[in-house]
């Protein structure tokens, strides 16, 4: 099918109307529609946008169209599965129903199931980054009917903007990696918290600059981009180590902790992960101890 450049949106949220924003910046004309009409105002004095009182509608203006694409981003769960189910019932087949909320990747794979016994196309869609990173770039982690991804393609390179996307696999799969990525994020920002609260207070015993030992921080590899990039080359080149040897922790870090607690506070979350290491899975070890290697060099 042909790109037309036209598509469909329900939901314009935070993260629904700037996916919106970004999609007509780029020269895409618009179908919305927000059960909140309150919502169309942002987008009243935008040219190419049209605005639709219910689902129906607007299912029934994009089965007009060759190339029929609906972008979803809707709370998860019961919301989601509901409106799954009614465009099921109405779209024309081969519809690419994109489905970019936070799910549950057990609810999207059944979800893909219905829309295929249906004739139609469903992509989940992880999203790691929130409303304000759309502007610099998201990273759009892609799952279900391969020639649907392909047929989308120009919608995810303009959302993903500065970041990347790619296909992660059949249904289910976007959004298995979208929860990977959650966990890892609310386990290391209070690791993050607690380290600069340690910093803040070390601030006046050693007479630290608080802006500038930040910016060093939020620029130091390991700690922004570094573990991953490790990580990706760990599993790309096959190192992996055969074993999970016993992992160490380093006398400065733990000299860290020690003095957080002389300073009049406990590191609780930090103490927590470093006294969790050794009880970690043999692949979570062995993942970790390769990764460090290609980080640190021991």
């Amino acid at each position: 099918m042909a790109q037309n450049k036209t598509i469909g949106i329900i939901g314009l949220g935070d993260m629904g109307g700037n996916i919106a924003q970004s999609l007509h910046n780029k020269g895409y004309s618009l179908f919305v529609y927000d059960r909140n009409s309150e919502k169309y105002n942002a987008f009243n004095h935008l040219n190419n946008v049209q605005f639709f009182n219910s689902i129906d509608d607007l299912s029934s203006k994009i089965n007009e169209l060759e190339t029929r694409i609906i972008w979803m981003m809707l709370p998860a769960g019961a919301v989601t599965n509901s409106i799954v189910e009614s465009l099921s019932k109405i779209l024309r087949k081969e519809t690419i129903l994109i489905d970019g909320s936070n799910s549950v990747y057990d609810e999207s794979k059944k979800n893909g199931t219905l829309m295929k016994t249906k004739g139609l196309f469903y992509l989940d869609v992880g999203c790691a980054g929130g409303p304000s990173d759309l502007k610099n770039g998201v990273a759009l982690m892609v799952g279900g009917d391969k020639i649907a991804f392909e047929m989308a393609k120009d919608v995810f390179a303009t959302v993903s903007g500065n970041g990347t996307y790619g296909y992660v696999g059949p249904s289910g799969a976007g959004h298995a990696t979208k929860l990977v990525h959650n966990i890892v994020f609310y386990s290391i920002f209070p690791a993050y918290a607690e380290g600069v609260a340690l910093l803040n207070s070390l601030k006046n015993e050693s007479e630290i600059d608080m802006n500038e030992a930040l910016r060093l921080l939020s620029k130091s590899p390991p700690i922004t981009i570094g573990i991953m990039d490790a990580i990706v080359e760990l599993f790309k080149n096959n190192k992996l180590p055969e074993n999970a040897p016993e992992i160490k922790i380093s006398e400065m870090v733990k000299s860290g902790s020690k003095k957080a607690e002389l300073l009049g506070f406990k590191m609780g979350v930090t103490n927590a992960i470093l006294s969790a290491y050794n009880s970690m899975p043999d692949m979570a070890k062995r993942i970790y101890i390769g990764a460090k290697k290609i980080i640190t060099g021991h």
